[in-house]
């Protein structure tokens, strides 16, 4: 279409989104939790349908990427934030991220079907678009 954003500045607006969802919900409730999910599956949406036709292969792989980034960093910056009840108090940093990437996981499995739905859909306007031309 033309009027799409450069994949640099989706994937930055991305990740501030769901870095603000997620430290909003950790001021409101001291962990992540719906909010952070929710804010994932709209990301990745948002991405999905924003990105130029050539940049749709980095739309398909940001929701995973995405999650684990923000849960690093707030595995770095406050592992209390993850709230996995059955997490030893002394796991690290790396053990702390993937618990809460386990727990984003539903969040993570629908966030990821639907960009990769909508991915699809957006290729095959364009390939329809350019067989029509």
């Amino acid at each position: 279409m033309g009027a799409e954003p450069p994949r640099r500045l989706v994937v930055a607006a991305a990740a501030t989104a769901l870095v603000l969802a997620a430290t909003l919900e950790i001021l409101a409730r001291g962990q992540l939790g719906l909010l952070t999910g929710l804010a994932l599956v709209l990301v990745s949406i948002g991405a999905a349908l924003l990105m130029r036709p050539a940049d749709l292969f980095t739309a398909g792989i940001l929701p995973p990427l995405l999650t684990l980034g923000v849960l690093i960093g707030i595995a770095v910056v406050y592992p209390e934030g993850i709230g996995v009840r059955s997490l030893d108090p002394t796991a690290g940093t790396a053990q702390v991220a993937i618990a809460g990437f386990v727990d984003l996981a539903g969040a993570l499995v629908v966030a990821h079907v639907l960009a990769l739905l909508l991915v699809g859909m957006r290729i095959r306007a364009t390939r329809l678009r350019s067989v029509r031309r």
